[in-house]
């Protein structure tokens, strides 16, 4: 037998010669992985246990409701003869929304600002700044993908007590939820109540402009939130309320949902920014337990504020949506009027969520989602009309970044068309290459006057459209 010494002896000078010292601590340090690594795997079979379950992250989203918000519908003349030269009735008006419907359709619940009554059996006729509009503007809105109004806002008694009841009647005849009123003064403050994927969400609506008009005396006649501006006719109404008032109907619409979202009609028109005491009152009434608040009325956007309140919600603010569909600014010439003249067509739709999270052993909470901002251009064809280029009136919202890539493209036909060996481009061409630069620069110069006003922390990009189908496809 060779002893352990004589054999170390022998190995020696082999080891020596044929390994240095880095291959023989690789070496070593694979032997342990190995070693390692059958260990591992026997393990779990010497101990009888399974191998050990992910553990679970949390927050856990349980479910969720998606919202799309837009400003103030205005039945100006122009805008009725846009939706008659559309089509008939309902259709005619849907069609004027037919550019930007599936923002709304593809949420859960799609909200505008109802700048008008609807009620052609009260009606006292309409002149500026003294609206109606018929039925079939809430068929188009609904079409559109929109389910919840609000009618608290300065417009609401155009054509009387009679005409504002009777809107809400034909409101809740065509399936359209509204906030901001109720049957009596007594209940005009409670908030509408969805129920969508296991989440309460409340809406509570307000206005503090009323034209001068104010509230019926019964108080069992149909009343609209009205929260005044000091000074405001109508302070005194039996639904209207002071700041600490409209803090406790906060506070109690919140107790009655899981999620809050207030709609006010409130600021200046045509002011860039709100009131300081309109900031004030939002963030005491987000503080009060609601998480967003949906502003209206200056007809010109406004910024978007974040705002965390002190019990650590993340809560937003869109002070002003600007306009949605309205004939307002419609002269407005890019690059030769002053920019300000073309804000009342600048607009945004606003999406945000209600989200049921799951957070283990600290509970279930609602809280606000992902929130998202589309630029929106009010197209209105005005001043082709008056060339005589054409006669049919067109008013509709455009998305500005689904547009622009559309122009672009066809800009990009033109200049091909237009490169050698191809002949030189027709009259016509000509003219559509003009058309379609200008509307590009238009676009581009109002998009960037728009998110320098709300800031573009939430920009979103709008939805791919679907192409039809080919015909025997499905």
């Amino acid at each position: 037998m060779i002893s352990t010494q004589l054999l170390r002896a022998r190995l020696r000078p082999l080891y020596t010669r044929s390994f240095s010292k880095s291959a023989l601590l690789a070496g070593c340090v694979l032997l342990l992985l190995a070693g390692s690594v059958v260990f591992a795997a026997l393990s779990p079979a010497l101990h009888g246990h399974k191998a050990a379950v992910a553990v679970v992250t949390y927050p856990r989203e349980l479910g969720a409701v998606s919202f799309a918000v837009a400003g103030d519908v205005i039945p100006h003349e122009a805008v009725r003869a846009a939706a008659a030269g559309a089509g008939e009735g309902a259709q005619g008006w849907a069609l004027l929304f037919s550019a930007v419907n599936d923002i709304f359709t593809q949420a859960d619940y799609g909200f505008v600002n109802l700048e008008t009554p609807v009620a052609p059996q009260h009606s006292h006729g309409t002149k500026p700044f003294l609206f109606d509009a018929p039925i079939a503007l809430l068929e188009g809105l609904k079409a559109s993908g929109i389910k919840i109004v609000s009618f608290a806002n300065n417009h609401v008694m155009d054509q009387g007590w009679a005409g504002f009841a009777e809107t809400r009647q034909h409101l809740r005849d065509e399936g359209l939820i509204f906030a901001g009123s109720g049957d009596t003064a007594a209940t005009a403050w409670q908030p509408v109540i969805v129920e969508k994927n296991g989440i309460k969400v409340g809406w509570l609506g307000m206005t503090r402009w009323l034209n001068g008009s104010r509230n019926p005396e019964a108080p069992d006649q149909p009343h609209v939130n009205f929260f005044p501006y000091a000074g405001e006719p109508g302070v005194g109404d039996a639904a209207s309320m002071d700041e600490a008032g409209v803090i406790a109907a906060v506070k109690a619409a919140r107790a009655q949902c899981d999620f809050l979202v207030v709609s006010i009609h409130w600021g200046i028109e045509y002011a860039p920014a709100p009131k300081d005491e309109d900031v004030a009152i939002a963030h005491q009434i987000l503080d009060a337990g609601a998480s967003v608040i949906v502003g209206h009325h200056p007809h010109v956007l406004q910024p978007v504020e974040s705002y965390q309140t002190p019990d650590g919600r993340n809560t937003v603010i869109f002070y002003s949506l600007g306009n949605f569909l309205s004939n307002q600014s419609r002269s407005y010439v890019d690059g030769v009027m002053p920019d300000k003249e073309g804000d009342p067509r600048d607009e945004l739709i606003a999406k945000f969520s209600a989200v049921r999270k799951d957070y283990g052993p600290a509970g279930i909470r609602v809280e606000l989602g992902k929130v998202g901002i589309l630029p929106v251009w009010a197209e209105n064809n005005r001043n082709e009309i008056a060339r005589g280029h054409t006669k049919t009136q067109i008013i509709r919202p455009i998305l500005i970044d689904r547009e622009m890539p559309r122009l672009q493209a066809r800009l990009n036909e033109l200049d091909k068309l237009s490169k050698p060996p191809a002949p030189e481009l027709t009259p016509d061409q000509k003219k559509e290459y003009l058309e379609v630069t200008n509307q590009l620069k238009l676009l581009d110069d109002r998009r960037s006057i728009l998110l320098a006003r709300t800031g573009d922390e939430y920009l979103a990009d709008p939805p791919k459209v679907t192409p039809p189908a080919p015909a025997g496809k499905p």
